[in-house]
């Protein structure tokens, strides 16, 4: 659920995070959250409260206006859903001090927060970007999200593609990356 970058399961993004920080390239401090959104969506009964709000949008035809209103009334549900106190409790321990970004594996930045408490209002808020129109439609008609883990890293100065970094990682990963670095600290593998 909440682990840090060396717990956390080796996919994607992450496992690269992973390896580089293996082989000794500095990476930022990362918190990963591996199933804590399915865990949110469930213990907060959305599938269903989500299927009943786009019940007729995907028809014969798309309906716009029907799709707009479900889709406010998704991210309405996720921000006004509460996370398991215990679930809160364990995220604010595991983050860093200082200004945290937070994103999706295999993402950009989503939001910069100065704390672990609006780091952890900036989590649910990333969470309900899903419901974004256009997000809907490009996974159309599948309603669910994929699943992906959220990411939050300490960050220290101005997040920058950094050409010597990626060099030295394209030849651990064996292929040609981008890192995105702030501060010395590697935060992207693009």
């Amino acid at each position: 659920m909440i682990f840090s970058l060396e717990q956390a399961s080796a996919t994607g993004e992450v496992a690269d995070l992973q390896k580089l920080q293996a082989a000794g390239l500095p990476v930022a401090a990362t918190v990963v959250l591996q199933g804590l959104e399915a865990e949110f969506y469930r213990f907060a009964n959305l599938p269903e409260q989500i299927r009943n709000a786009f019940a007729g949008v995907f028809g014969a035809r798309l309906d716009e206006e029907r799709l707009e209103a479900a889709c406010a009334q998704a991210e309405r549900l996720l921000r006004e859903s509460y996370l398991l106190p215990e679930r809160a409790d364990e995220i604010m321990r595991m983050l860093p001090e200082g200004r945290l970004l937070v994103r999706y594996a295999g993402e950009g930045p989503f939001a910069l927060e100065p704390s672990p408490q609006e780091a952890l209002w900036a989590i649910k808020r990333l969470w309900a970007s899903r419901w974004q129109v256009d997000s809907v439609l490009a996974r159309a008609p599948e309603l669910a999200p994929p699943e992906v883990p959220s990411l939050v890293q300490r960050m220290e100065g101005e997040l920058l593609p950094d050409a010597g970094l990626s060099e030295q990682a394209s030849r651990l990963l064996g292929r040609s990356v981008q890192l995105w670095a702030a501060a010395g600290l590697v935060l992207r593998v693009v």
